[in-house]
Order: C-alpha cells, then structure tokens, then sequence
C-alpha cells in the first residue's frame, strides 16, 4: 500500500532487491506469516518460527470455548488452564491475557518452538503469568488437577501430509502436523491422561479434523467423560471437541 500511495517516491536499490527477495520466497510457498516472522491470533501479535505452527482462524474457537466455559467455574478466581503442544504459545497466551485470575501452564517437546513461546509471553507482558515447560503431553506438568485442558496437538493423518498443499507441507514443522496413520496417535494418548489430571466439573477442548469425531467421542465414554457438542469452524466443519468431567 506505502508503494501506491507514496507513488512518487523512488525506492533505492536496497529497498528494491529487498522487496524482490520477499516475492520470490513467496513464489517459491513459504508462508507470508514465516516471511514476515509474525501473524495475528486472537488480536495478539505472535512471533512465529520454522519450529512452529502457524496459528489459524479455526483455533481461535478453541479459545472461545475455553473462555466460556472457564468463566463458568464457580469460584474462578483459582480456575487453573494447561495448554498441551503450546507451539508458539497462541493458545495459551490468548487465554492468559483474556482470563487474569487463570493460573495457566503450556507443554511441548519441541524445545525450539517453547523458546519461541517464551519470547512470545515477554513481549506481549505475559511471562510471569504463564509457566512453560518442555515435556511430554501432560507428563510434565505439576501435581495439582486442572479445570481445563486445551490441546491442538499434530491431527492430519501421516498419509495424507504429501497431498497438503506445498505452504504447510514444505514448510511448516512436520512434528506439528503428522497424528499417525489416523491423525490421533497423540489425542489416543492425551485423553487417558486428561481424564486422570482434571478436576470434576474440568473439560478438555481440542482441534480436530470432522471424521475423527466419532473416534474421540468413544474414547471419551469409556474414560467415563460426557462429550459436549461439537464447535463448527467457518465452513461449517465440526473442528472443536470437548468433553467435560461428571
């Protein structure tokens, strides 16, 4: 836009094969928000990485689901949050800045992707409120049971990653992307643990694909938790899955 309506400004040769270096590395896929080292979630600036995924629209649900149903705790002043795969930190982040009185704590394995996450928390004035650590899934977090368990961990069946297309197949982390040979070798895990670390009355919320519904919601009956209904992204697709704590 400045290029337009500064029209009859001359850019010097520095700014010119700068700008050509922009356009040719998103001529070649890689995502604007990795060119840029920033995108928006939640109306939060992220700094984003090759060691992390890129925060989309649909999980912004994901954080409205556990806003709601986080300021329906009676007594919430203690409500405590753990985010599982923090990634960038969106989700954990987005809750903290938008639930003060939350205690709040976010894992993940990649070590690249939590140093992200920390320079995320500082700059946006959240580090003292969100406690990172590296781990797996729940295994690395503190004793105490949690109200709420949020988790947008890797769901696209490994098969199917060399048909995504080339902005996220080439180029976003893989270990973010790929759940198996169905897509939840990792939520097959994390429901068994949820289930044991969430206070009665606790809820887990987590992205996933619309067919893989079904799968979650059976294995959240057997593990004794009452599924709630699904949250529709923007095209209409079931994308949000929760199920509460009797």
């Amino acid at each position: 836009m400045k290029l337009y309506t500064g029209f009859e400004r001359v850019l010097t040769q520095v700014e010119v094969d700068s700008y050509r270096e922009l356009v040719r590395r998103r001529s070649r896929h890689e995502p604007a928000a990795y060119i840029l080292g920033v995108k928006e979630f939640y109306a939060i600036p992220f700094e984003v990485t090759r060691d992390t995924l890129i925060p989309r629209p649909e999980t912004e649900l994901l954080v409205d689901e556990a806003l709601a149903l986080a300021r329906a705790v009676p007594g919430r002043a203690s409500v405590r949050v753990c985010d599982v795969g923090a990634g960038c930190g969106a989700i954990a982040l987005a809750v903290a800045a938008n639930l003060p009185e939350a205690s709040v704590e976010a894992s993940d394995v990649s070590a690249g992707a939590l140093a992200c996450a920390r320079r995320n928390a500082a700059a946006n004035g959240l580090d003292a409120r969100v406690r990172f650590v590296e781990g797996d899934l729940m295994l690395a977090f503190s004793e105490p049971p949690f109200d709420l368990v949020l988790a947008n961990l890797p769901y696209v069946p490994a098969g199917l990653i060399p048909g995504l297309s080339p902005d996220v197949r080439d180029y976003e982390p893989r270990l973010a992307l790929d759940g198996g040979d169905d897509g939840l070798a990792l939520y097959r895990r994390l429901l068994p643990q949820a289930a044991g670390r969430m206070k009665p009355g606790g809820a887990l919320i987590a992205e996933c694909q619309p067919d893989q519904f079904q799968a979650l919601t059976a294995q959240a009956m057997e593990l004794g938790l009452s599924p709630r209904p699904p949250v529709e992204d923007l095209s209409g697709r079931e994308r949000i899955f929760s199920a509460m704590k009797p």
